[in-house]
This record gives structure tokens, sequence and C-alpha cells, in this order.
């Protein structure tokens, strides 16, 4: 494993000789990086006990903290799933990584049907006229994973998150004309001609497992999670020809700023090389607005997976996932310049179907690493949205 960390800062006034640029030209940037090597040709040296195909039951039958029972048939879900397996042992303890990659680009969608630009401007900004719409957005966060356990049928797990996204608009078609610079919307307007990037850290989780059912052929997991809402909610655009912007779109927001409460319930199975599993989980807010003024909508999700061994130590999986998420609570309560679909509380949420496809591979010295693709399949949005593109899952996890 190898971890890295870089810092810059530039000062444009800085130019040795004098003649440097002004303020506008400073900057500071903080990167984290972190590779992990692995060596494929001993990935299958302890295939047989982790992937539970009945090869070697030894260490389960008597007790010990060896790797046979260390993930189960929940070790083996797709990238995507979380909570899906637990420690078995008091006493045992695991790290791991995970990188979550989501893009939206192409058409606005109302329902579950693409629109044009004159219906955009005439019907996405509630009673009044949009001006630009996004063409692309991406997603990364980066997540850490800590868990402990506290006895044979519990463990803690703690999930601090690093996110990072990025934007890119253009006016509508059909659109008003611009008020121009000596307006709030036309300087709003003129910003948006340039990408939006939002980054920091995100909200941090903390979940109990309880394992409700465990034996050779099947596991029951019961999740009780909560989210601390220590990702920023309030950033703002910067001012434009000295007017005051206000906060950027809410999907840009780093956090939901209020504490919610994440349940889950979990059931995975396996005999020799299949494995299969679902679970049912939700994101229930505990608020009514955050700091800010809003509230994200809850979310309910149901998934279920089938994972074959296609070699030793490496399996394949089929994925499928509803979810439903509702509309934005309220609205910003501080200065704000609504000119576009985001803007818009109506504008979030909606039912969402997807299929996934995915690689987990059980390594050596208890390392596990996974990665799934999402692919959307159906979608029915609340509102006026971005189509969906897909997305990306990738963990990567080491117990002792």
């Amino acid at each position: 494993m190898e971890f890295g960390y870089e810092s810059m800062k530039h000062a444009g006034s800085l130019k040795w000789g004098g003649g440097g640029e002004g303020s506008y030209a400073d900057f500071k940037s903080h990167q984290f990086n972190a590779v992990l090597r692995i060596d494929l040709d001993d990935a299958g040296s302890h295939a047989g006990r982790e992937f539970g195909d009945g090869s070697d039951h030894s260490d389960h039958d008597a007790g010990s903290s060896g790797h046979a029972t260390h993930f189960g048939h929940g070790g083996m879900a797709p990238a995507g799933v979380l909570f899906s397996h637990m420690l078995e042992h008091q006493g045992e303890w695991m790290l791991g990584y995970r990188y979550m990659y989501r893009r939206q680009a192409g058409d606005v969608m109302q329902g579950t049907h693409p629109v044009r630009d004159p219906a955009t401007v005439a019907g996405a900004c509630a009673t009044d006229p949009c001006y630009i719409k996004p063409t692309s957005m991406n997603m990364h966060m980066h997540m850490l994973e800590a868990m402990v356990a506290l006895s044979d049928s519990v463990t803690l797990m703690l999930m601090p998150q690093f996110v990072d996204m990025n934007m890119s608009m253009r006016p509508l078609d059909g659109s008003p004309p611009s008020p121009g610079m000596g307006d709030p919307v036309g300087a709003a307007i003129m910003h948006a001609g340039h990408p939006h990037t939002t980054g920091g850290i995100g909200d941090t989780e903390l979940h109990a497992l309880f394992a409700l059912r465990r034996d050779l052929e099947r596991e029951w997991i019961l999740g009780l999670g909560l989210s601390a809402p220590t990702g920023d909610v309030g950033v703002k655009l910067r001012p434009v020809m000295g007017y005051k912007l206000g906060y950027i779109e809410y999907g840009m927001q780093l956090g939901s700023g209020t504490w919610d409460f994440k349940p889950s319930l979990t059931y995975t199975e396996g005999s020799g090389k299949l494995h299969w599993g679902a679970q049912l989980s939700g994101t229930l807010r505990m608020q009514d607005h955050n700091k800010s003024g809003f509230a994200f909508g809850d979310i309910f999700q149901t998934t279920a997976w089938g994972s074959y061994e296609i070699a030793d130590g490496i399996a394949a999986s089929l994925r499928g996932i509803c979810t439903r998420q509702g509309k934005i609570k309220g609205s910003f309560s501080g200065t704000f310049v609504p000119i576009g679909p985001g803007d818009y509380g109506a504008n979030y949420g909606g039912r969402f179907g997807d299929v996934g496809l995915g690689l987990t591979a059980a390594l050596r010295n208890g390392n596990h690493v996974g990665i799934e693709w999402l692919r959307p399949v159906k979608d029915n949005v609340n509102g006026y949205q971005l189509e969906r593109k897909g997305s990306l899952a990738v963990n990567w996890s080491i117990q002792f």
C-alpha cells in the first residue's frame, strides 16, 4: 500500500522580479492519493475457505479466529453493497477504503421522458423562467471504514467521507434575455458559464451491526446507523461584479446538514460456488431542516444479488437495485439566486432502477477487493433532472 499527500499554495503577486498577477490568481489545493498493489498470482491462496465452498470448514467448526468465518457469504457481496458482512469474534477489527463515482449527463428528464429546452424553460423553475441547464455532473466520494467487534454478534463501524463534485452548464435555448451584469440574475447567468466545483469533508457515519442469525449457509444482519452532519451545506458561489450570489445549488453541497437515521436488514446465503443475498435499507432525516433552511428527502432502497465463483478466489456478481427518494423540503434561508432546475427542491428525488455487474476477489492475508458498475435501466424523476449515466463502486479491506 502507498499513501501520499500534496499541498500547494499559489500567490500570483510573488513573481520573481516583480510584475506578478493579482489576487484573482491565488489558490490553495490539497491532494490525497492511495495505491494498492495486488499480486494476482496469490489471489486464490485462501479461496477455498473464504468462499465457503465446503473445502475447509475446520476453522469454523473449531470456533477459531481463522479466515474461514471472517467474511462468510456477505464478504462476497458486490462492491456497492454496504453492511453485508460483520466481524465474528470479539476483538477482531478491519480497515477498508471505498471509492464511489456517479455521473449525470445528456438530456434533462421530466418523469420518465427527456424534454427539450423550451419545456425546461417553462416548467423546471416553478413560476419563474429557467435560464440555464446542467450538461454534466460528476461526483467522487472517498470513504474510509474502520470496524471493530465488540462481541461475537455486535460490530461497530465508523465511516468518515470526503466528497468532490464538478458540474458544467449551458444557456437554455428559448430562455428570456439575460438582464445583464447590472442585475443579480444576469451576474448569476454569467457565472454559470464557468464549471462549478465543490469538495471537502462529507458527513460521518457510525453504524452498529447485529448478527440476528448466522450459520454455515446463511446470515441475517441488522444495521442501525447514524449520519452526523459534518459536511458543509453552506457552500456559496463567489461574488460577481459586487453581487453576492449566495448558495450553490442543493446537489453541490457536501452533506445533508441533518442528523440522519440509516437502518438496514441484510440476508446472505451460499452453496458451493454460488452466493446470493438481499438488503432493505433507508435514510430517514431526523430534522425538518438544516442550518441552511432545507432537508433532503428520505431514501428507501431494496437490492438483491447473486455471485458465482468463476476462478479460485474470484467471483462475478449480478445485482438489481430499486431506489425511492423524496423531494427536498424547505429552501435556502439566505441569499440565493435561482436560475436553473438544480436550484429548486422539487427537482430532486424520484424512483430509480439500476442493474450492476461486479467482480470480487479474496486475496491472501485477509485482503478483499471489489469493483462494480451500475447502469440505470429505469428512471422516474421528480420534476426536471439531468439524465443519469451510471456509477462505479470500488472497495478494499483488510481484516486483522
